[in-house]
């Protein structure tokens, strides 16, 4: 009989406690209203689920548990700092996973590229890459169809079109030397 009951109270609460909560989210209630008038916020296991509110005159309230989280901010503010202001090491495995990363991002963007100019026309795309450097150009080009490549080259200066025809000869851009170079030397200072 008295586990009977308790069983009934402790099942009593529940519902209660749930058809609160149930209130709450079906906005049957004012859950904010009641959090202020109630002050459910400085509750003990319920509090954790209610903000404090502001006040209407936009002072802030002083919150012992938000000058810790504020704290807490500002070290971990100083701790990313800190991390930043030390030099990063890679090692070459990195450094060459960070390098294929960065050519696949490179093909996708000069195979965009030369679709975009695929479909247009060759005298315009000629104007546009007219002002382009001649590394960018041949790498885009090395993605066109060479019938679409060809009615552009015809519309380019003669000068710019031997540069180029001389370039995609020789078969290494100047850019990508460049960085080959520039790969090698940090290397070396590892």
């Amino acid at each position: 009989m008295l586990l009977k009951r308790a069983g009934m109270g402790l099942l009593l609460v529940v519902l209660v406690i749930g058809g609160f909560f149930l209130g709450i989210y079906l906005q049957i209630l004012d859950g904010d209203e009641m959090n202020k008038k109630l002050g459910l916020y400085d509750m003990p296991i319920v509090g954790q689920y209610f903000v404090r509110p502001t006040p209407e005159d936009g002072s802030t309230v002083p919150d012992s548990a938000a000058e810790k989280a504020k704290q807490e901010q500002e070290k971990s503010k100083k701790a990313a700092d800190d991390k930043k202001s030390k030099p990063v090491k890679l090692t070459k495995e990195e450094i060459e996973k960070l390098t294929q990363q960065r050519q696949a991002e490179e093909k996708k963007r000069v195979s965009k590229l030369a679709r975009l100019y695929n479909e247009m026309k060759p005298e315009d795309a000629a104007k546009i890459m007219e002002n382009m450097e001649s590394d960018i150009v041949i790498a885009i080009f090395q993605r066109m169809d060479e019938s679409q490549v060809s009615q552009i080259m015809a519309n380019f200066d003669t000068g710019k079109a031997a540069s180029i025809s001389k370039l995609m000869y020789v078969g290494v851009p100047k850019r990508v030397q460049q960085v080959t170079v520039d790969n090698q030397a940090q290397q070396q200072m590892q």
